[in-house]
């Protein structure tokens, strides 16, 4: 089928009588046909529409495009072809083109195809209604239905991910290859102390490691470069203001679809807990092994001699002897009450170190009164004087818990007097921003320097003074106070007495 374009007229043969110049004619429609051929060959529709919107021509890629022979549309406004919801676009675009003669624009539409379906095209329009030669609007189409769906389908990823790193609860960070920051996460936000994306947007990510770990953090860096990932890699961070925190961050190396490096992202995850708590661990193993060793040794030893003597009893009392008999079955009364100390010693150890899940407050001047009274007679026996010297402020604490720590700490105080003439037993308390730190001075022997970590290490016992214990109170002391995520720590000088400081949370903090 032969393509006419509208506007073009027939061709003239040259010759006598014609007004055309001897081999023009010819040329022309050398021209002619080669641009038809170009139309008839090209990938894109190249549409004619009259002034109204009617269409004057097709060229003959319509078919493969749309499904439409060439000349079925001639006479139908193309818009009667145009998805409703893009119709009022494109008949404004229209619109305004018809009044610039020579106007050049591009419109994104849906067309029906002959099957029913909608094909999104992409249209380049050009006015040449005002050209003689053409007097129509001379649109080229594309069809980019698929590069549309790839679109949507790109979108639809990128919401997904974008979703998913919004809920990760790992902070999410995005940098290129030198390390600046691209895209941060909401978590990322707050796990660093900032406000707003513009703070870390282009800031390089090795800021946020702490100094001395910056050559570690690099070396993860290229590792990632490397091999492609980094898991489980542990450093300190910093937040905005300069707090450090620790970290375990996973790193992945992205590639842009040649297969290039193109970026790393980061998720990184606040391991403050997970480290308080390994602490914890290790500390109760370490009370375990002493456990373990209490129950070897410290228990079995007591349980041995009762078996001796129970055994000594028996044989003097088949010789009829009653004297070493008495004092067999003595000497096993002896050792029931030291096993009974002891275990009572291991309960209430146990004990001290339960954390409370709910908030409780107690009266620690009423605690401490009734731990005074129960002492009375030691106080009396030594001779010594209790000064309460603050006003005690009420704290977050178990009433058991605290009454356990006062108890020791005080008994403490007049069991390692010594031989001191005035012995003097004090207890006051300052506060210290949210905290209430507590403090149990005496005048006693005092401990020297190199032994002040290892008295509150349960089941060791020492004693300048030759004073018996089971070394069980001062680690039944640390328990408790770390319960209430207190500290404790003494202050001492041999011969200058001793002061005993432990911290507690105030009510409401």
């Amino acid at each position: 089928m032969e393509t006419k374009l509208p506007g073009m007229e027939e061709k003239r043969e040259s010759g006598e009588g014609s007004d055309v110049p001897a081999g023009t004619a010819e040329r022309v429609a050398r021209s002619e046909e080669y641009f038809r051929r170009l139309i008839d060959y090209a990938l894109d529709v190249i549409t004619v529409l009259d002034g109204e919107g009617r269409v004057l021509y097709n060229s003959p890629s319509l078919k493969h495009n749309l499904g439409y022979e060439p000349d079925e549309l001639d006479g139908r406004y193309c818009f009667d072809f145009v998805h409703p919801e893009d119709v009022s676009d494109v008949l404004a675009f229209f619109a305004e083109a018809v009044k610039k003669p020579g106007a050049t624009g591009n419109i994104e539409y849906r067309f029906r195809h002959k099957e029913g379906s909608w094909r999104y095209l992409e249209s380049v329009g050009n006015n040449l209604l005002h050209d003689p030669r053409v007097r129509g609007m001379v649109v080229s189409s594309r069809d980019i239905t698929d590069r549309k769906l790839l679109e949507a389908k790109l979108r639809e990823s990128e919401e997904l991910h974008r979703g998913l790193l919004r809920v990760s609860p790992d902070a999410v960070t995005v940098s290129d290859l030198k390390g600046n920051i691209t895209y941060v996460s909401p978590q990322s936000l707050k796990l660093h102390g900032f406000e707003r994306e513009e703070e870390m947007i282009g800031m390089n990510a090795i800021k946020l490691v702490a100094h001395e770990e910056r050559e570690k953090a690099l070396a993860f860096y290229q590792t990632a470069l490397r091999e492609g990932a980094v898991r489980n890699a542990e450093f300190t961070a910093l937040k905005k203001d300069g707090r450090r925190f620790p970290v375990e961050l996973n790193v992945a190396l992205i590639r842009d679809s040649r297969g290039e490096p193109k970026g790393l992202v980061a998720f990184t995850r606040d391991v403050s807990d997970r480290k308080k708590m390994e602490i914890e661990l290790r500390n109760r193993n370490e009370e375990l092994e002493a456990f373990a060793h209490t129950i070897s040794h410290d228990l079995l030893t007591p349980v041995a001699i009762v078996e001796g003597y129970a055994k000594a009893a028996l044989e003097a009392d088949a010789e009829g002897r009653a004297e070493a008999e008495r004092e067999c079955l003595e000497a096993i009364v002896r050792g029931a009450r030291r096993m009974s100390e002891l275990i009572n010693s291991l309960l209430q150890y146990a004990q001290a170190g339960r954390t409370e899940t709910e908030e409780l407050s107690v009266d620690v001047e009423e605690v401490l009164l009734e731990v005074l009274m129960d002492l009375e007679g030691e106080i009396q026996r030594k001779g010594a004087t209790v000064m309460i010297c603050d006003r005690l402020p009420a704290v977050r604490a178990e009433p058991v818990k605290m009454r356990q720590v006062l108890f020791n700490l005080i008994g403490n105080a007049l069991k390692h007097m010594g031989e001191v003439k005035d012995p003097r037993v004090e207890i006051g308390a300052q506060v210290d921003a949210d905290l209430a730190v507590f403090r149990v001075s005496d005048n006693g022997v005092g401990i020297p320097e190199d032994l002040q970590e290892q008295i509150f290490e349960p089941f060791k016992h020492f004693s300048i003074d030759g004073t018996p214990g089971l070394g069980i109170g001062l680690s039944t002391v640390k328990r408790a106070v770390r319960s209430w995520g207190g500290k404790i720590w003494v202050e001492s000088s041999p011969g200058e007495g001793a002061t005993f400081l432990f911290t507690v949370p105030l009510v409401g903090n």
